[in-house]
């Protein structure tokens, strides 16, 4: 199997579209590369293809990745495509927005948490995905699919809040309802847990990371306040849901006895200064190297980065 890493941004990529500050300044100024949003591809060329979120970027993200275009030469032909289904991991607009993309009568499977899927239902936009051709299943914490032979993947729950734009009818302190899960992708070489959103490492979660061999964790922020402190609104991570980087509770400080063959974080927030420690979307800065003293660094992605069976990642 192969793990495509298709955006490794936050919400609203990088740079945002209305931001002169924070790690959008360098891109609007000094040439370095924008960023789409936090978007996974995982499977193989012969088998297909499964994403892990629908960013809102999920149309130019498969105009990159040549594995993920229709082929001129299908048996079901010229209308095709390698996206054998999507699993959403909560009602987030940048995990759902792309399913927009997806329309025009093409076949695949969706699947997520029960909750998720009610909000898609309620929302006529998403009547756009039509029923006779995409097909929604629930999932409940704990449960395993498998979607292409030799790929497991299963759904858990971990801390996390309602989606933004729901707080007014459901209360900002409503906890995790079900809205926010990772995933563990499972195949004959190993395990990879993919963690987009997450408010808090607890004892579950942290003994499910000690068993995996490869992590794709929340690097939103690196601190808390960084949004307030750059001028850039007046949420901070934890209030967004995220856990900030940095911190005795935060991954860095968390994370560093497990023992992962590889650590690397996404969906990493325009505000985040990791971006700027980034050569060519390869490795940290010393600042994040004096943090992480564990044997299997955190490492920062970014698109296009691919990891295979080959290379040990999957």
């Amino acid at each position: 199997m192969e793990l495509i890493v298709l955006g490794a941004a936050a919400g609203g990529g990088l740079p945002q579209w209305n931001c002169a500050g924070g790690q959008s300044h360098y891109v609007w100024n000094d040439n370095r590369p924008a960023q789409t949003q936090a978007s996974v591809a995982v499977g193989r060329p012969e088998l297909g293809y499964v994403v892990i979120n629908a960013s809102p970027d999920l149309r130019q993200q498969i105009i990159q990745t040549p594995t993920l275009h229709p082929r001129s030469n299908h048996q079901d032909g010229v209308r095709n495509s390698p996206i054998q289904a999507v699993i959403v991991t909560n009602a987030d607009v940048d995990n759902i927005a792309g399913l927009l993309n997806l329309r025009e009568k093409q076949a695949f499977d969706i699947y997520g948490p029960t909750k998720v899927l009610e909000i898609l239902n309620e929302n006529s936009i998403f009547a756009v995905l039509d029923p006779e051709f995409v097909r929604q299943h629930p999932l409940e914490t704990q449960e395993t699919i498998s979607p292409l032979p030799g790929l497991d993947i299963e759904l858990f729950t971990v801390a996390g809040k309602a989606p933004l734009y729901l707080e007014d009818r459901l209360g900002i302190e409503s906890g995790d309802l079900g809205f926010t899960s990772g995933i563990e992708i499972r195949t004959e070489t190993g395990k990879t847990l993919v963690i987009s959103s997450c408010a808090a490492i607890d004892q579950p979660l942290l003994e499910r990371i000690q068993t995996a061999d490869h992590l794709l964790f929340d690097g939103t922020v690196f601190e808390d306040d960084e949004m307030p402190k750059l001028g850039l609104g007046s949420k901070t991570g934890r209030r967004m849901g995220h856990l900030p980087i940095s911190g005795s509770d935060g991954p860095l400080a968390r994370l560093a006895e497990c023992p992962l063959q590889t650590k690397r974080f996404f969906h990493i927030n325009n505000s985040n200064p990791i971006w700027g420690a980034l050569v060519e979307f390869r490795a940290w800065e010393s600042t994040l190297r004096a943090h992480d003293k564990s044997p299997s660094r955190f490492y920062a992605i970014g698109p296009p980065d691919i990891y295979t069976d080959a290379n040990g990642v999957l």
